[in-house]
């Protein structure tokens, strides 16, 4: 194990790294090693800024720190980092040792943070780059965190890291960018003298990165200072989203980059976001990204986002990120990716919450299955006309004449009640058979047959002495239509002057009558047309084998020329006149 050695130092792996803070500088001893990076890793401030030191710089001491472990006359001792006394430098110096820990020994934060807090004096928190007085800070607490949640969600890896590429590109005359991510470029503005102008040196670093790099998407976050022609024509997508330089963008916005972040990512694309030095409105978007996506706090976010491009997050900004951070983090959870895209983002697809995306899919659902239920219900409708002029194609119609006129007659009957005293009925004992032929007129099968003679038949007064009826139709009941047999149309032997009418029980000999008029009107309404199919199926069915009984029946003792007649008075209706 190794001995502790008697020196004026915190200690962060026993008797082999040490912190210290010196008002002269410390001379080497047989126990102890002493280095400081102070003169050669200084911060580069934008205006009363002083740190932290950037990733770049963390790598450098890293590989410095390890070439003095490594060395073979360093054995054995302790190696000790020093600063001077001043309180920005002593921040400095504890911030990058503690980066080292987290990141390449992989220790844990509170385990980093513990020997920091043996510190008498407390470490002086870090500021903003802006020019206002410093009203929010930032803590080496922090940048713990930061550096340790991005390990954790892969996004920094210092054996994976390109320092010359991050020292190259960095600087202004090189581009001005930095991967604050695996996603996510923030860069500076490239100019252009004119559009169309012959491309600077920065600017065409920035399209050969960018183009190598399968970076996808470019937001720009101030006014117009180079022709976005030059990124589209290399294939990647342009979108504005300008607003006022050191102010914050709204919500609606920062769904809308969100989302288009999203949508890229989902791609396997990166995203490039600029403003004019590509510092506080860039790192207002990236950090409300990294906030919604990684679960960062803001303090950890805007230490984060520092460590990889100094400067980040100004002023009231930093503000804005701490107040909506819990709103950005909730959003993972209560909205989701739309799926109609937005022309403001390019078609791209912005974030909505739950209940809207919810509502809208509902009804458009709705929507749909009306639509649905429409075309089918067309379908339906459009089958059933195939299958009604299919079925009306095969089918011959009754003349209208004879169909109106049986229809009138059953709707007579009905009409008339079953106990009527005047009328006739199957079982009366003076109920007679009427005309063969003037019954064919009405139900036969045959429509040769003059409407007029019908009307035109004379009416007869019925004898006292027998059971007789006039010529004419019978008033029946409805099943009577089926069962009173036909008879044939061509018996002879009525005389010229008029029909004779024979006695059931004689029919031989003939009686002579007294003629009486009598009227009876019947005024049916008909409401369907001739061509309905359900007054078709209104009218009795019969069959010719059920006409052809019918005339067999009706013939009486073997005489042509002797008929029967039917009971029953026959029933004209005025319309048909």
């Amino acid at each position: 194990m190794p001995r502790r050695p008697n020196i004026d130092a915190i200690e962060f792996l026993k008797g082999r790294v040490y912190l210290g803070a010196y008002e002269h500088t410390p001379q080497n001893t047989h126990e102890a090693v002493y280095f400081t990076v102070e003169k050669t890793l200084p911060y580069n401030p934008f205006h009363l800024d002083f740190g932290p030191l950037h990733i770049g710089q963390l790598y450098r001491f890293a590989v410095q720190l390890h070439h003095i472990l490594n060395d073979d006359a360093n054995q054995g001792k302790a190696v000790v980092l020093y600063s001077s006394t001043d309180a920005r430098a002593r921040a400095n110096a504890a911030c990058l040792l503690a980066g080292y820990m987290v990141l390449v020994q992989s220790w844990a934060p509170h385990q980093v943070l513990q020997p920091l807090a043996q510190c008498d004096a407390p470490f002086m928190p870090f500021r903003d780059a802006g020019y206002s007085h410093a009203d929010f800070e930032m803590t080496i607490q922090d940048v713990v965190y930061g550096l340790w949640r991005a390990k954790e969600r892969n996004m920094l890896d210092l054996t994976s890291f390109n320092l010359e590429e991050y020292e190259r590109y960095e600087r202004v005359d090189q581009g001005d960018f930095n991967c604050v991510s695996k996603d996510f470029i923030a860069f500076a503005s490239p100019q252009q003298s004119r559009p169309g102008a012959a491309l600077n040196e920065p600017f065409r670093n920035v399209l050969e990165y960018f183009t190598s790099n399968d970076v996808q998407l470019v937001v720009r976050l101030n006014s117009h200072l180079y022709d976005a022609v030059e990124f589209t024509k290399r294939g990647i997508q342009h979108i504005d989203m300008i607003f006022d330089d050191g102010t914050c963008p709204t919500m609606e916005y920062v769904h809308q980059f969100v989302g288009a972040a999203e949508t890229v990512i989902h791609n396997g694309g990166k995203i490039a976001v600029h403003c004019k030095a590509g510092l506080g409105r860039t790192g207002c978007l990236i950090g409300a990204h990294l906030i919604y996506t990684h679960g960062f706090t803001a303090n950890e976010c805007i230490a984060y986002m520092r460590m990889v491009r100094p400067g980040m997050v100004v002023g009231p900004q930093q503000h804005w990120l701490y107040l909506h951070q819990n709103e950005f983090r909730n959003w993972r959870h209560t909205m989701c990716l739309d799926n109609v895209g937005d022309p403001f983002i390019g078609g791209l697809f912005p974030l909505v919450s739950y209940e809207d995306f919810k509502k809208r899919m509902r009804a458009l659902r709705k929507q749909k299955d009306a639509a649905e239920q429409q075309a089918r219900e067309a379908h339906e409708l459009m089958m059933n006309d195939e299958n009604y002029m299919e079925n009306t194609a095969e089918i011959t119609f009754t003349p209208v004449r004879r169909r109106v006129l049986g229809a009138q007659m059953q709707f007579t009957q009905k009409a008339v009640p079953s106990q009527s005293p005047i009328q006739p009925r199957k079982n009366s004992p003076t109920r007679v058979s009427h005309s063969d032929s003037q019954y064919a007129m009405n139900n036969s099968d045959h429509e040769d047959y003059d409407v007029n003679e019908i009307l035109a038949s004379p009416q007869k007064r019925i004898g006292s002495n027998a059971s007789y009826v006039e010529e004419g139709t019978p008033q029946r009941a409805a099943s009577e239509f089926t069962s009173t047999p036909r008879r044939s149309a061509n018996l002879t032997g009525s005389p010229p002057h008029g029909k004779v009418l024979r006695s059931i029980t004689n029919p031989h000999e003939g009686i002579s009558l007294t003629r009486t008029k009598t009227t009876t009107t019947t005024t049916t309404f008909v409401a369907s047309p001739p061509g309905s199919e359900s007054y078709k199926d209104a009218l009795p069915k019969r069959t010719a084998s059920t006409a052809a009984s019918r005339m067999k029946n009706r013939l009486v003792s073997n005489q042509v020329s002797d008929r029967v007649p039917s009971g029953g008075i026959r029933k004209v209706s005025q319309g048909r006149r």
